[in-house]
């Protein structure tokens, strides 16, 4: 073709088209059908280049629960043509906040049937997994406790007209032809928090039993839909697939498929005074309590599976313990002692509300990375009390002096959201340190509250937003600038507070740089502090504010 810019174009609708073209299937369930823990990952296998899979299924998810997290309208909104749903698990009594009775799950599965096609996909429903439960009174056979929602899920898929994947029958007979001693051999080791208890978990599924398993479903959904027979290979493509979380040093997960079922756990697991990294997936979920980062365990990396979804959370202030907290550290959720940490996708949250100091996070080390991260609270939300730290596209919130702290820190590309008015930042920077906060084209946000309407008459006014500033200092040479930012105009037109303190204004050191929005008033800010000059501004980068004695450089890639 004479045109090589038309020539292109053609090759990327075509592109387009043949991705469109796909075969679209979802999975949905819990931890029995993901990719590490699970048939999930040994099912794409099986799949041509005519059909694409994504697994949305989360491990210790019942029927209830997946729909209550959103994670089925999320499913739902990826428009696939078929959906297999396998749910049944974590439906059982004993587990709190997913287990339910059987009319529930039942009107839980009917709702995901419904649903599916009510966008004009097409539901498969698939009878959970059987647990490795041996009859003793039967050697050789499985007597499962999932049997019942198994009858259930038959029963459905008769009424309703639906496609049916027996798994429950077809993993029984393939575990009892394989005997007790075989069955082992595709059984993950039984890990509590982080030990091996040297028995087998014989729910969940290892390397080895990733394709087994899948081809048992790939079998039944070939008569269960005929019409999908010409995308489903005879043979996987990779018999022996290795999920994801294989390239991790420990995978913390809630429902105990991964190494830990505590983020505290995995921490203990990385060695002491290590130079290399020790990387952590933080598996969806909530994961409730103090957690504390030794000093001793440096270059730990903590890696979210989803930043919203992905949830360290604590509930106590300063003036609340209980039999966990050490006393050392009262109202703080995490508290990272060690040097060269790195943290990502992950939430960081006290829930303690607004009513004293309740940290969120606190950091005593240096040359820390925090990337993708929430860091949600009220008053004294971020302590960030020594070293240098980078946070890029994170989102952080508060009311009091909700970042604090005595380090160098620069804020990348950050929004920082102000609820209800109050104060930015509280720097305690050292007189001989050059810099303290530094914000680099962040966004800064506030809450709105509605207008009150002192005689009760129906008139319309606008939303208010209470006023914020930018920081007070903690201490007399408190540093603080923010460059390129957005400002709300929840941010008073002063700017800056002297914290009751007129000679502060002799010594802080706050400047700003083209801000920008309806809280940018240059004219309008204290005296005391500065505008700076495109000359200084330009000088302040993220390398040469966060160099220090050693070169360090956030931005460079690891070597």
């Amino acid at each position: 073709m004479k045109n090589p810019i038309l020539f292109a174009l053609l090759l990327t609708l075509a592109g387009l088209s043949s991705q469109a073209d796909k075969i679209k299937i979802v999975l949905v369930g819990d931890s029995t059908v993901t990719d590490n823990a699970g048939w999930g990952l040994g099912f794409k296998q099986f799949l041509t280049d005519d059909a694409v899979c994504t697994n949305t299924s989360q491990g210790g998810r019942s029927s209830e629960s997946f729909r209550r997290e959103g994670r089925w309208t999320n499913a739902l909104a990826l428009k696939a043509d078929y959906y297999l749903i396998q749910f049944g698990h974590n439906n059982e009594p004993g587990k709190p906040g997913r287990s339910t009775d059987m009319p529930t799950y039942v009107s839980n599965l009917v709702s995901y049937v419904e649903e599916a096609r009510a966008i004009g996909a097409k539901p498969v429903l698939v009878t959970p997994l059987t647990r490795r439960q041996w009859d003793k009174e039967h050697p050789g056979k499985i007597k499962s406790s999932l049997a019942p929602y198994a009858v259930e899920v038959r029963k459905i898929a008769a009424e309703k007209q639906v496609p049916l994947v027996d798994l429950q029958a077809r993993s029984i007979e393939l575990c009892e032809s394989l005997g007790p001693e075989k069955c082992l051999e595709f059984s993950p080791p039984k890990v509590v928090d982080g030990t091996n208890t040297g028995g087998f978990d014989g729910t969940h599924l290892n390397a080895k039993g990733h394709v087994l398993f899948a081809r048992l479903v790939v079998n039944e959904l070939r008569k269960a839909c005929p019409e999908l027979a010409p995308v489903l290979r005879a043979e996987p493509v990779i018999a022996d697939p290795v999920a994801k979380e294989s390239s991790y040093d420990a995978v913390v997960s809630a429902d105990g498929s991964g190494t830990h079922s505590t983020v505290q756990a995995a921490i203990a697991a990385a060695p002491d005074n290590s130079t290399q990294p020790f990387t952590v997936l933080i598996k969806s979920g909530k994961y409730e309590g103090q957690i504390i980062i030794p000093a001793g365990k440096q270059h730990l990396r903590l890696i979210g599976e989803e930043t919203e979804n992905t949830i360290l959370t604590y509930g106590l202030n300063v003036q609340e313990t209980n039999a966990t907290t050490d006393l050392r550290f009262k109202g703080t959720g995490v508290i990272v002692l060690a040097d060269d940490f790195h943290a990502e996708n992950l939430t960081f949250e006290n829930t303690s509300g607004d009513h004293g100091q309740a940290l969120a996070l606190r950091s005593d080390g240096d040359r820390e990375i925090l990337k993708h991260c929430r860091l949600l609270g009220w008053q004294d939300t971020l302590m960030i009390n020594n070293g240098r730290l980078y946070f890029t596209n994170c989102y952080i919130e508060g009311r009091v002096d909700f970042i604090y702290g005595s380090a160098t820190a620069v804020f990348d590309r950050c929004e920082i959201h102000s609820k209800n008015g109050g104060h930015v930042t509280a720097a305690n920077t050292p007189q001989d340190q050059p810099y303290g906060f530094v914000f680099i084209s962040c966004n800064l946000t506030g809450d709105p509250t509605p207008w009150i309407n002192p005689t009760n008459t129906a008139i319309a006014k606008p939303a208010r937003k209470p006023l914020a500033d930018l920081g007070r200092p903690w201490r007399p040479y408190a540093s603080v600038t923010y460059l390129n930012c957005e400002i709300g105009s929840h941010i008073t037109p002063a700017g800056w507070n002297n914290w009751r303190n007129p000679t502060n204004e002799l010594t802080t050191r706050f400047a700003e740089f083209n801000s920008t929005g309806p809280g940018a008033n240059p004219e309008a800010r204290v005296k005391w502090a500065g505008q700076l000059t495109a000359e200084a501004a330009g000088k302040m980068t993220v390398e040469n504010i966060l160099h220090g004695s050693d070169g360090w450089n956030p931005l460079r890639p690891a070597e």
